[in-house]
């Protein structure tokens, strides 16, 4: 650890201190823009995946009942335009629907069911429409038309035979005419004369052909003509022969012409058909269409048993037979429109189960989603808690290591250059050789400088012992006695010669650090050069390198009295 403190400057220190603890931050705010793109990715998958079922499910079961609205103003109205916008709001469900489609695979299965559902349902009421078509959008189309048409003919024939007014009249004009014979007042013949004058008025009115109308109004003249001369004879007292005469003779033809042309209670039959008819047409009920057959017997059974012609009664039951054909066949299109009808709406419940069912799913999957999402959120928000807490307590902890790892050594290094200012230091700087750091350089040069001062130190003191020597050699020549003299000379000697072997030893530790110091040089520019430099920058490090070798050199020969045998 400390040699790659060493290895890094104080800036650097910092720099990477900062950096670290400014990395951590940038995974903080990684983190919170992670967390912040995936919520918003999670919100927008929510939007265009659930939200989109959900909103594409109600605006499809929207456009079917909006359909299904359409239709029964068709069948109510039968009118073109809400067929038109029947087919309208169902193309929009299939456009609906194929966008839901496109959303995910759960989303296409649920859209192909109801595609299918709503092809069913499209066919199913062009069938209706065609049915309509055919049974008649109004009272003058279709089957409906055409029985209509029938009964209306049956209705119009039914109308040249009533007569019941006119026989009731002609009846009432019999009983006048017995009445005058049996009681010969006046009144009985003005009651008479006018009751036919009424007859002939209402033979006008009736709807009789033209023919039988001029028949019965000439048989009527005839009548009253024979009548009046009839009731002279009354009125005079005369014989009437039991009231036989010609008036009776006419009255006998007109009543034969009224039941050639009569059909007894034929009109209330008719009325009683088309109210069967109608019956049936507002509820749809099959019991009235077995009224009305019942009713169609009836008035066969009323015309066969009439005095009519074979002619008119043919034609009576061909009238018949053709309404009872367009009935029952507008009953079975009816039927037919009745089942497509329930089918439809089978299709529709299906459809709208189908939506409400996506429409549920989509809210409780945004409800997971959304649980999920809250989760994440929250979890993520610890990370990041935990991350600005770790980032702070490392920014501290950077802060109060570097601190320390700068003032220790200068503390150091102040104690020891007090030492260096007073006194002659014996401990040294930790010091790394490979060090980058400035407190580890200053701690080398600290360290050179207190070598330089003991080596100096010594080297004065040496030198000192050296003078000392030749001063106390000096003296013991100047001395008169030879024994004393001897001995004298011999302990300088020795004292001196002992002063240059401390001086060869400091010279020998002086050699060792230049030669130490050179090969540093030698070795650095080496790490340079293989980094390949060009130009002058080339040629300055290879001079650099082949100084220090040289230095070197003239160290180990300049220094070898020192490191072989010593003089």
């Amino acid at each position: 650890m400390d040699k790659l403190n060493a290895k890094l400057r104080i800036g650097e220190k910092i720099g990477f201190g900062f950096g670290l603890v400014g990395l951590l931050f940038l995974g903080v705010i990684w983190q919170y823009q992670t967390t912040l793109q995936q919520s918003l990715a999670d919100y927008q998958r929510l939007q265009d995946v659930y939200e989109a079922k959900k909103s594409y499910a109600l605006d499809i079961e929207s456009s079917v009942l909006k359909a299904r609205i359409s239709e029964k103003n068709f069948s109510i109205g039968r009118e073109e335009k809400f067929a038109e916008e029947t087919k309208e709001h169902i193309s929009r469900s299939f456009g609906t629907a194929e966008k839901l489609r496109a959303i995910d695979e759960s989303a296409a299965v649920v859209a192909a069911q109801i595609t299918q559902l709503m092809k069913t349902y499209q066919h199913h009421f062009l069938a209706v429409v065609d049915g309509w078509r055919k049974m008649g959008v109004d009272h003058n189309s279709g089957l409906q038309g055409a029985f209509r048409d029938a009964v209306h003919e049956l209705e119009a024939m039914a109308g040249q035979h009533k007569v019941g007014r006119l026989y009731l009249q002609l009846l009432q004009i019999r009983r006048g005419e017995k009445d005058l014979g049996l009681r010969r007042e006046v009144q009985y013949q003005a009651k008479v004369i006018r009751l036919v004058q009424a007859f002939k008025e209402e033979v006008k009115a009736s709807e009789l052909i033209d023919q039988v109308k001029v028949e019965l109004l000439k048989e009527a003249d005839i009548y009253r003509s024979t009548f009046e001369d009839y009731a002279r004879r009354v009125l005079a007292q005369e014989d009437i022969h039991g009231g036989k005469g010609l008036f009776r003779q006419s009255a006998h033809r007109i009543e034969a012409l009224l039941k050639a042309h009569y059909i007894p209670d034929l009109e209330s039959s008719i009325l009683q058909l088309r109210r069967r008819e109608k019956d049936y047409l507002l509820r749809h009920d099959a019991r009235y269409v077995d009224m009305a057959l019942q009713e169609i017997e009836h008035i066969t059974a009323q015309v066969d048993s009439s005095s009519i012609a074979v002619k008119e009664k043919a034609r009576f039951r061909k009238l018949l037979d053709n309404y009872r054909v367009d009935f029952l066949a507008l009953v079975k299109q009816n039927d037919h429109i009745l089942g497509l009808t329930e089918e439809m709406r089978q299709a529709v419940f299906e459809i709208t189960s189908l939506a409400a069912r996506n429409v549920d799913t989509a809210n409780h999957s945004m409800d997971e989603v959304v649980t999920s999402i809250n989760i994440t959120s929250q979890r993520n928000a610890r990370i990041m808690l935990w991350i600005v807490a770790l980032a702070t307590l490392l920014g501290i902890s950077l802060a109060v290591y570097l601190t320390l790892q700068i003032a220790r050594p200068l503390r150091r290094m102040a104690g020891m250059l007090d030492q260096l200012a007073y006194e002659e230091p014996a401990e040294r700087m930790p010091f790394i050789p490979e060090g980058r750091d400035e407190v580890n350089a200053m701690a080398s040069s600290l360290n050179t400088m207190a070598d330089h001062r003991n080596r100096f130190i010594a080297w004065w003191k040496t030198s000192m012992r050296e003078a000392d020597a030749c001063q106390k050699l000096q003296q013991a020549l100047l001395k008169t006695e030879d024994t004393a003299l001897t001995q004298g000379v011999n302990g300088i000697l020795q004292e001196l010669k002992k002063a240059k072997e401390d001086k060869r030893e400091l010279r020998y530790e002086q050699y060792q650090e230049i030669d130490k110091l050179g090969g540093l040089i030698a070795e650095r520019a080496d790490e340079l050069l293989e980094e390949k430099p060009v130009g002058e920058k080339w040629l300055a490090l290879n001079s650099i390198r082949d100084s220090a070798k040289s230095i070197q050199s003239f160290i180990h020969i300049t220094g070898s009295d020192a490191t072989g045998k010593k003089k």
